[in-house]
């Protein structure tokens, strides 16, 4: 019989526990170029090959993922990630979640009897092993970065009013759960001057959150710089 832990914990006593962002903006945007912010031992795991950015630093390590047998390399690549890498890094980048769903979805298709298309089924495998991966990859490293293409959708609020919204490129049947086991999403964008920056705080228009510090919004070079340690609602 499976014993379970009832033990109640005081707010003051609370610790921060792993961090997990997702930030999200359109293809060539910058957003693999923001891992190189990033402070001690990263490894990145290349879904959509753009991680040539990254060439030259040398605190950071690339393993390429199987972009034709996506689920069955996904599943082993988890159970490799327990085994191997916990306690390795101190940061695991996966670029991108977007990419990530579709080639599961392709390889799929490609064993299923639909000449390659995905069935009803393997859209809610993938949706299932997606959420369970942002769930899971919480207790591998010190922090978890997913990042993700860009989407737009018709918003529309309790009132009525209805606002074209920017999201990650997500599937829409599990974003809610995906980006509320997040601790930050993040939207790249790029002002006037051409300088880029993250907007941490949502907006009707604008799909975001931030749970590790006050900010608003902050410069590519400061997201994972954040000034306060204690955890925001």
């Amino acid at each position: 019989m499976t014993e379970f832990n009832f033990s109640v914990h005081n707010a003051s006593d609370l610790e921060m526990q792993n961090e997990t962002f997702l930030l999200y903006g359109p293809p060539g945007m910058g957003k693999t170029s923001t891992v190189k912010y990033l402070t001690g031992k990263t490894l990145v795991i290349d879904v959509d090959r753009t991680s040539h950015v990254l060439k030259g630093l040398s605190n950071i390590d690339i393993m390429y993922a199987d972009n034709k047998d996506t689920w069955n390399w996904w599943t082993e690549f988890c159970k490799h990630a327990e085994t191997n890498l916990k306690g390795k890094y101190e940061n695991i980048v996966i670029d991108n979640v977007s990419e990530l769903e579709r080639c599961m979805l392709s390889s799929l298709g490609a064993k299923g009897k639909n000449n390659g298309v995905p069935s009803q089924g393997d859209y809610q495998f993938m949706q299932f092993r997606v959420v369970n991966s942002f769930r899971w990859f919480k207790s591998i490293a010190k922090r978890t970065v997913f990042l993700a293409w860009e989407m737009n959708d018709l918003f529309t609020t309790s009132e009525g009013q209805q606002f074209n919204r920017a999201l990650p490129q997500i599937n829409l049947k599990i974003l809610n759960n995906v980006l509320g086991l997040c601790h930050v999403v993040g939207r790249l964008m790029v002002n006037a001057d051409g300088e880029r920056g993250f907007v941490l705080k949502a907006t009707n228009s604008i799909y975001a959150k931030n749970q590790l510090d006050g900010r608003a919004g902050c410069k590519q070079s400061e997201i994972f710089s954040g000034d306060a340690d204690v955890p925001t609602s």
